[in-house]
């Protein structure tokens, strides 16, 4: 890949709008949503929770797949001016994402889609704050590869 500076450009752009794009929702699901399931009781819970998980999942596929590939692209090519740790901590922050979705959100809204239960929600609202972090520093840091590449 050369060293074009609109590919550049495109490369870090799209990636910091995937990231904030993940970030924003993150926070908005962090303090709005998960807290307000915190309101929830049975009945019309399992509904609700079905709409959320597949919405949630719809919206938030692409910008996260968006993020996985410009990341994978900047741990093989970096524009001038973007260190090989700027792109490492990117990819970490990444990382710690898909780990604690996999390892602590999943299991939590696997266990209230089968019926509203006040531990798994605690858990989920509990968890989720690395996940805020990490997309949030994650943020930062593709902020960062914006401008060390200007």
């Amino acid at each position: 890949m050369s060293a074009n500076p609109l590919v550049s450009a495109v490369l870090l752009g799209t990636h910091a709008a995937a990231v904030w794009f993940c970030a924003g929702l993150v926070w908005v699901i962090q303090l709005f949503v998960y807290p307000g399931f915190a309101t929830m009781r049975e009945d019309g819970w399992t509904v609700l929770h079905a709409r959320h998980t597949r919405l949630m999942t719809r919206l938030v596929t692409g910008p996260w797949l968006v993020q996985g590939v410009t990341c994978a692209v900047l741990l093989v090519w970096r524009p001038p001016g973007v260190p090989l740790v700027a792109a490492l901590a990117a990819g970490l922050c990444g990382a710690v994402t898909v780990l604690v979705t996999f390892v602590a959100s999943v299991p939590c809204h696997e266990r209230l889609a089968q019926g509203w239960d006040p531990d798994a929600q605690a858990r989920l609202t509990r968890t989720n704050w690395w996940r805020t972090g990490a997309w949030t520093l994650g943020g930062a840091v593709a902020l960062a590869m914006l401008v060390l590449a200007a």
